[in-house]
């Protein structure tokens, strides 16, 4: 029994140091605790549903995916910018993250893509979440065969404005067992002036913002699950950046438009250069 204290405490201590920021990131979401399920009430993905969706963690034990991403090509990823920088704003390393992809089921135990540049939007606001969004250029690419894997795909831009009552999804999985499960939650968007009337957002949705979801009590998006896609007609319009109830009323998740950034977007394809962890690539506040 000592052992297994020790072994405990060991882990803890581990995790304390390598990720104790990561899970900072979204702690003034009221009611977060870090290790909620990232979607609440979900519906289980089938081989093929959402073939780009990604997990972005940690190498270091105990290995917990802590956001959600999308791919865009063989060695680029889409996520949230709140995902790769500290508390402090300043850079996660890049060396200290990677990617699980191409499974239905999260195998913690499996290969990982590492990541070898993180390039986060230059204006974004970490107080209103604007511009929250983050390319992660992988070390390695992503391998799509001509027949492609059913769970691994690059997904494809929804270009358009999404208008009310639209029906999309967003997706992430179930952390309620030792292999969490990709799950989906009907997701419609919600008109922009009912979404700031909301007393938890109070007239801070910006036009490059979208959101979705109910405002009724039910199936909810968790903090765990920042950096995954909104999918409207099966492509990504948005990025999960905020409003994170976990399914409580009146708190619909918030989405960072895919539309408003696809030339940063595509710019990034071509960088080569590596932004140095520990430094800020945002201005300061």
């Amino acid at each position: 029994m000592r052992s297994i204290v020790l072994t405990v405490l060991a882990f803890a201590l581990i995790f304390a140091n390598a990720s104790a920021h990561q899970y900072a990131l979204a702690e003034e979401e009221e009611g977060y605790e870090p290790f909620q399920p990232f979607i609440s009430g979900g519906t289980n993905a089938v081989n093929g549903q959402f073939p780009s969706i990604v997990a972005v963690g940690l190498p270091a034990p105990p290995n917990n995916a802590f956001c959600g991403g999308v791919i865009l090509n063989e060695n680029h990823v889409l996520t949230a910018a709140r995902c790769v920088l500290t508390p402090q704003h300043t850079l996660i390393f890049a060396n200290q993250l990677n990617i699980l992809s191409g499974m239905l089921q999260l195998n913690f135990g499996a290969p990982r893509i590492g990541i070898a540049a993180v390039y986060v939007h230059p204006q974004y606001n970490p107080f209103t979440f604007e511009n929250n969004i983050a390319v992660l250029r992988t070390s390695s690419n992503f391998f799509v065969p001509i027949v492609p894997v059913p769970n691994l795909d690059f997904a494809l831009f929804y270009e358009e404005i999404p208008f009310d009552g639209q029906a999309c999804q967003v997706v992430g999985w179930n952390n309620g067992t030792a292999t969490p499960v990709q799950q989906f939650i009907n997701a419609p968007i919600l008109n922009r002036d009912t979404c700031n009337g909301l007393a938890v957002h109070l007239g801070n949705i910006r036009e490059s913002m979208v959101c979705a979801g109910a405002t009724n009590a039910g199936p909810g998006v968790c903090a765990s699950n920042i950096g995954t896609g909104l999918f409207c007609d099966g492509r990504l319009a948005g990025i999960l950046s905020t409003g994170l109830g976990c399914g409580q009323a009146n708190n619909p998740g918030v989405y960072a438009q895919i539309r408003f950034y696809l030339p940063w977007i595509r710019e990034q394809f071509s960088r080569q250069d590596i932004p140095l962890g520990g430094t800020s690539p945002i201005p300061v506040m």
